[in-house]
């Protein structure tokens, strides 16, 4: 129950932000390597808002698991990420 108003109160929080607050945001994550409850239900909502407003995160995202190893930018249609190399 705990982590379901948890996830709706990051999830509300997170689609108020713009696609580029959120890249942004995925980005401040890359290179930690601490893991908590609260980070996972913040970079599932993440994702799944960047999925919802139809950004192609597939460089990142899998389905299943996330990937913090690489920054990313946004085309320049704004819907698909790419990995800065």
């Amino acid at each position: 129950m705990v982590r379901t108003y948890k996830y709706r109160n990051i999830k509300n929080s997170v689609n108020h932000q713009s696609t580029l607050a959120l890249v942004e945001q995925f980005n401040g994550q890359v290179g930690k390597r601490c893991w908590a409850s609260a980070r996972a239900v913040h970079d599932t909502a993440l994702i799944e808002t960047l999925i919802d407003r139809g950004v192609d995160v597939s460089a990142v995202y899998d389905g299943e698991s996330i990937s913090f190893n690489k920054h990313v930018v946004l085309n320049e249609d704004l819907n698909k990420l790419y990995i800065v190399k």
